[in-house]
């Protein structure tokens, strides 16, 4: 049963769950600095090279373009320092993703995980979050618990997001003795993404990247933090393409600890 508002287990679920979205709004950012600079120093770099290629090519006695070319060169220089300072600085926070693994309980985490979802947006939407758990009983996971738990209440909040208001958002969970796969299931209504008539718990960025053409297996920046976590796991983390009407499917896949 969903906590009423004035329940104080619902208030603390509330308060867990805005300290989630702002961890995932850290990763937004980080992801989109992270590109931007990936972005602006592949020209650089090929700006950079040219007037080297142009340098050798020059008669010796030529000073004007001699200081054209050191010009650019150190036009080239100032750019890059500047993403160094503005871009690179600020995303020392989340460049590391340090896990203390422990065995988790299976059942209760995607409880909660569940939980959280419906108090940051499910009961909102009026959107339903059922869970499935294919596993023994008492199974667990070794794993940080709480950036786990962190990637799927991402995964199950963004599906609320995307999904109509009303509808059924799913995470499965299947145990296996090599991984534990974690699925969050939805009918996609990607127009619900940037509808201001309805609640929603992403920034509009976060949620307008969403929509944007994938680039390879490059996720969208609302995953920057699931993705993360599954790396920092030996994991995987996959994204679905979101159609309109048709099922989407997000995975988060963490390998079983070696032996």
């Amino acid at each position: 049963m969903t906590p009423s508002a004035a329940d104080p287990a619902a208030a603390l679920l509330r308060e867990r769950a805005a300290r989630f979205a702002a961890e995932v709004a850290l990763f937004v950012r980080d992801h989109a600095l992270s590109v931007a600079s990936h972005d602006l120093r592949s020209p650089l770099n090929a700006m950079h090279s040219w007037a080297y290629v142009l340098e050798r090519r020059l008669a010796p006695g030529d000073d004007s373009l001699q200081r054209a070319l050191a010009g650019i060169r150190i036009g080239i220089e100032q750019q890059t320092s500047l993403l160094e300072t503005v871009v690179d600085a600020p995303r020392a926070e989340t460049r590391t993703l340090p896990i203390a693994r422990a065995g988790v309980a299976l059942a209760p985490l995607v409880d909660e995980c569940a939980a959280l979802a419906r108090a940051a947006l499910g009961d909102a939407r009026g959107t339903a979050v059922t869970i499935a758990l294919l596993a023994q009983p008492g199974a667990s996971l070794d794993c940080d618990r709480e950036r786990v738990a962190q990637a799927l209440w991402s995964m199950l909040a963004f599906a609320i997001e995307a999904s109509a208001p009303g509808s059924e958002v799913a995470l499965r969970c299947d145990a296996a003795t090599d991984a534990t796969r974690f699925a969050v299931t939805l009918r996609a209504q990607p127009s619900a993404l940037t509808d201001a008539a309805l609640p929603h718990v992403f920034e509009m960025f976060a949620r307008r990247d969403a929509l944007a053409e994938r680039q390879g297996e490059r996720p969208a920046s609302v995953f920057a933090l699931a993705q993360r976590v599954a790396r920092a796991h030996g994991g995987r983390f996959a994204q679905g393409p979101l159609a309109a009407g048709a099922p989407a499917t997000l995975t988060l896949t963490i390998p079983a600890a070696r032996a």
